[in-house]
């Protein structure tokens, strides 16, 4: 599947948590109609979940204020007019829902963070003080550095790479994540956690089933979920995802006809959030010729090779105007008083 630009992506992504598409970049995954018929069944006589499922749309993740949706609209604007585009090559944005927002919990459909994780993010925009974007691999994030896109975000859709597949067994489930190419293993036979210092960017997963619903419960992430010692604080578009240490996410798949699943995630971490949030994505089953596609992203990637490359000529580049001038301003007579008798010379390209 085509990527895009490390720069573009994360500009793509302030967009779309923020605002659908305009209608010339959608897209319409291809769909199955429901005939209304009983949900399939396994073998075994657990919901059958297993498939090609999309769960692409235009709604928001949280609900949107006037001064939000402009915001979302300039910055949509601005990366057409940069890009002459996305950078995407196919863009999945259909199956927009009737309501304002992928919240529904709380009644608001808005996140709601602590001083305490507020002050996080501070913090450590205050460590970087003097780092660059891409001082380091480091400086960037999991997702640009294909490492994992972690929990909730794996499971909230953006603007391409929104297919999953599903697997099952009488005591696993697995869900493949065409994004980063990730693959969920979730026991279902009631073992217990690993140990509490086993952590993991996916977390320990633990499932069973409520009635028709696979409820999956995952804790025990990596303490650096959230951005570590040096990646800048910016919280991931698609929803935070909480410090990493006392998060948890719970998970209810709901099989409502042959081609439907009704997904809920509830996202709880009191050192991040003040009270939960939940969100409900729609999954839609696939036709048959629908597979997922290589995600060919592994870490020392050339995008980041490049992006890196790009901070140190940035850098370089600096400093040679920084030289530039301060001759400008010698040649001028009276360093740091007397304008130079001719205007600065322009920084070289």
């Amino acid at each position: 599947m085509p990527r895009c630009t490390l720069v573009v992506c994360g500009a793509m992504l302030v967009v779309v948590s923020m605002s659908a598409v305009p209608a010339f970049a959608q897209w319409t995954p291809k769909r199955v109609e429901s005939d209304g018929s009983e949900v399939p069944r396994t073998p075994w006589g657990d919901p059958d979940l297993q498939g090609h499922w999309n769960n692409s749309t235009t709604t928001p993740v949280e609900r949107l204020t006037s001064e939000e949706q402009s915001q979302s609209r300039r910055a949509q604007q601005a990366v057409i007019e940069a890009t002459g585009g996305t950078g995407a090559g196919w863009l999945e944005q259909a199956g927009r829902l009737e309501r304002e927002s992928l919240i529904i919990d709380p009644p608001d459909g808005r996140i709601q963070m602590t001083d305490q994780g507020v002050q996080r993010l501070i913090d450590r925009e205050n460590a970087r003080a003097g780092r660059g974007e891409a001082d380091s691999w480091f400086d960037r994030n999991t997702w640009e550095r294909c490492i994992s896109r972690t929990l909730p975000t794996a499971m909230i859709p953006t603007l391409y790479n929104a297919n999953y597949q599903i697997l099952q067994t009488p005591d696993h489930f697995v869900i493949m994540m065409e994004m980063i190419h990730e693959a969920r293993i979730v026991p279902l036979s009631g073992q217990p956690h690993a140990a509490d210092d086993i952590r993991q960017w996916l977390g320990d997963a633990r499932g069973y089933w409520d009635g028709e619903t696979l409820v999956v419960e995952t804790t025990h992430f990596n303490a650096k979920l959230d951005g570590g010692d040096y990646q800048p604080s910016h919280v991931t578009p698609t929803g935070p995802r909480g410090s990493g240490e006392t998060l948890t996410v719970v998970e209810r798949f709901t099989l409502t006809d042959a081609n439907s699943i009704d997904y809920q995630v509830t996202v709880e971490d009191p050192a991040t959030f003040e009270v939960p949030y939940t969100a409900a994505i729609p999954m839609q089953r696939s036709t048959s010729d629908v597979t997922l596609f290589e995600y060919a992203c592994h870490e020392g990637n050339h995008a980041m090779v490049n992006l890196l490359y790009a901070g140190r000529a940035d850098e370089e580049l600096a400093l040679e105007a920084a030289a530039l001038v301060s001759q400008q301003r010698k040649d001028a007579g009276h360093p740091g008083v007397r304008e130079p008798a001719v205007p600065f010379a322009p920084i070289p390209e």
